[in-house]
């Protein structure tokens, strides 16, 4: 475990960090924290972090963590202890929750996004390669529908074309189609076959 102490900026007056029982499994010591309630459990005394790990310190003198001056009914002072300077925040819970959303955005910067008001949910992507040279492509895609069902679609089309075929396959419906948008298999397939758990589907097509 890293010793580095990190301070992170909310503003001009306000930064901030996180104590060591923010995210804590062995709370058995309060660590850095200066905001704490304890806990008898199992025979030990165990601290928790009344902030939620998160300790407001005065920007300007980062080593100095702000001190809650007073509070009135739809506001709070905090004071620095160095440089006396008051500052007034309209919610103290609120602020602690900006801060814990700023130390979110690296984590959720590179999430794959996921549309679940979409007709299916992306659960697998991959192209099939070809080690031999080949006029065609193909791609497969493994999809959830709204039902919680598999979809399997696969891509095929031309290298020399932006053309392809698109069919769906539904192993739980035990369904084979393809969309009728895209390019004609008859095109480019003689034949598409599916073997599922009791039967074969077969699709042929004749120029």
């Amino acid at each position: 475990m890293s010793n580095e102490v990190k301070i992170y900026r909310y503003n001009d007056d306000i930064s901030f960090r996180q104590c060591t029982l923010a995210n804590s499994t062995d709370n058995l010591t309060y660590g850095d924290c200066t905001c704490f309630e304890t806990r008898e459990e199992n025979w030990k005394t165990h601290y928790f972090c009344k902030q939620y790990g998160i300790h407001l310190h005065c920007t300007k003198h980062t080593e100095q963590e702000l001190i809650l001056l007073r509070s009135g009914t739809y506001d709070y002072w905090l004071k620095c202890p160095k440089c006396n300077k008051e500052i007034e925040i309209d919610d103290l819970n609120k602020t602690i929750q900006d801060c814990i959303k700023i130390l979110n955005i690296p984590k959720f910067k590179d999430a794959k996004l996921i549309k679940l008001d979409d007709w299916y949910i992306p659960e697998l992507k991959k192209e099939i390669k070809d080690e031999k040279i080949s006029d065609y492509w193909i791609k497969s895609d493994v999809k959830t529908d709204k039902d919680g069902d598999t979809i399997v679609v696969l891509y095929v089309g031309k290298r020399d074309s932006k053309d392809k075929c698109q069919f769906f396959i539904k192993p739980e419906k035990l369904q084979l189609s393809n969309d009728y948008k895209d390019l004609d298999p008859a095109k480019i397939l003689t034949k598409i076959e599916v073997t599922l758990k009791d039967r074969i589907i077969k699709q042929e097509y004749d120029n």
